[in-house]
């Protein structure tokens, strides 16, 4: 019993030393991180989503800079890394803003900004990576808040930017509900249209089959090809079988019974003007 319960306390104990080093990095501190504490601070971060908000996409929206053409023209602003970190936070902000909230251009500054950073809202995820959530903040009846997500290096430069409007429940409920209904409409509309093309199957076989021949049909084929090959066979005037055929005829007719019919020689056969009897047939 003594042993069970020693064991007991054993687990415990190494238990409560496991929970004690994992809260070695806390969610809302870089402590115990491999970032310097003294450095990143909640102030810091604050300022870093401010100069990303301010003085980088409402400047660029101002300057006239979209998400089609911002690697165009700002190419030669950022290396390649950066380059694609900041064109995907710009389209995200992009198509965050009028949700956001402004009354024109020339008071955008003044109607959209980071206003603070949340508590727990700045942590070392479990790759080692610094993220920081900064709330954004419209002016307007119809205007929403906005988070926006980033994440540093350990020299302070941002490896992901991005913006995500917060919507309210009766929003979310909407969105969800529209999607469903363009989801289902889809399906529904390409299972009606192929329940078409399946009807019309024996419609397209009964346009492309081939009628069969009635018996009169292959009949008169028959006698239309015998009477061809008769009279191709009286028109050849060189045939050898023909005119041995003819000579063996005047040889039975004469009452000759010879067999190459010495009483007569077939010099040349010729057609005669006249129809002959198997096409008056």
């Amino acid at each position: 019993m003594k042993h069970k319960i020693f064991a007991l306390g054993v687990t415990l104990i190494c238990m409560l030393g496991l929970t004690a080093c994992g809260s070695s990095i806390q969610k809302n501190t870089v402590a115990g991180s491999r970032y310097d504490e003294a450095v990143f601070t909640k102030d810091y971060l604050l300022s870093v989503a401010q100069t990303l908000e301010d003085d980088y996409f409402e400047n660029m929206y101002l300057q006239g800079i979209t998400p089609d053409n911002f690697k165009e023209k700002l190419e030669d602003s950022f290396d390649e890394s950066m380059l694609d970190v900041f064109a995907a936070g710009y389209r995200n902000w992009y198509d965050a803003i009028d949700e956001l909230g402004y009354s024109s251009p020339d008071t955008l500054s003044e109607d959209i900004s980071v206003t603070h950073i949340d508590e727990f809202s700045y942590y070392v995820n479990k790759d080692g990576e610094l993220m920081v959530d900064a709330t954004i903040e419209g002016k307007g009846n119809n205007s929403h808040t906005a988070v926006l997500e980033y994440s540093l290096d350990r020299k302070g430069m941002p490896t992901l930017i991005s913006v995500n409007v917060n919507h309210s429940l009766p929003e979310k409920l909407k969105s969800a509900g529209l999607n469903t209904l363009l989801g289902m409409g889809m399906a529904f509309t390409v299972l009606i249209i192929i329940a078409l093309v399946i009807s019309l199957f024996p419609l397209i076989n009964k346009m492309t089959e081939k009628k069969p021949e009635t018996s009169k049909e292959i009949t008169q084929k028959s006698m239309e090809t015998v009477t061809s090959q008769i009279a191709e066979k009286e028109e050849l005037s060189d045939d050898d079988e023909l005119v041995a055929v003819i000579a063996a005829a005047i040889a039975a007719y004469q009452g000759s019974a010879t067999a190459g019919g010495d009483g007569f020689v077939v010099r040349s056969v010729r057609k005669v003007g006249k129809a002959s009897n198997w096409k008056r047939a």
